[in-house]
């Protein structure tokens, strides 16, 4: 289990940094459209479709990244006042809603973006970018959620069992 949480952090910890960058071009790009579209009274067609995919990779493939560095929300109003066994017995019972709730995320995305990827979809805009890409970036990220959240409820069980922090 020790083995699988180390692996597993290590690429979502991976995939997260190098997704991060993804703001930098974001803000290349949303300069270079407010100068075009301002001072040359030139706006573009294609900034805001490039920018709602780069958004959305960064936002689809860092969610085990926030997943891992708990950035998600929780109650810590009530964690705080609870031993670190009992969290983690609350841990290990709703994370079956979390198991639940993410395969169906993981499988009506793959749905959605295999066919996506059959209908080679684009985008309704004007520049109309493949739009495919972005949809089968869902059941990718979904699955790296997956993968962390099953390292989470190995850590907790290793809390409950006495074999963990």
């Amino acid at each position: 289990m020790k083995h699988y949480i180390r692996m597993v952090s290590k690429i979502n910890d991976r995939i997260g940094r190098i997704t991060s960058f993804l703001v930098i071009p974001m803000a290349m790009i949303t300069a270079f459209e407010v100068i075009s579209r301002y001072v040359f009274s030139k706006p573009t067609i294609w900034a805001w479709d490039l920018n709602i995919q780069l958004f959305a990779f960064l936002n689809l493939l860092g969610g085990g990244y926030t997943l891992l560095h708990k950035g998600h929300v929780s109650v810590d109003l009530i964690r705080s006042v609870l031993s670190p066994k009992i969290c983690a017995i609350i841990d290990l019972v709703t994370s079956l809603l979390f198991f639940v709730g993410i395969l169906v995320l993981l499988i009506g995305g793959w749905i959605v973006g295999w066919d996506s990827w059959i209908q080679r979809e684009s985008m309704s805009t004007l520049w109309a970018p493949p739009l495919y890409p972005m949809k089968l970036a869902l059941p990718v990220g979904a699955f790296l959620v997956l993968i962390q959240g099953i390292s989470l409820f190995f850590e907790n069980l290793m809390i409950v069992i006495g074999k963990g922090e």
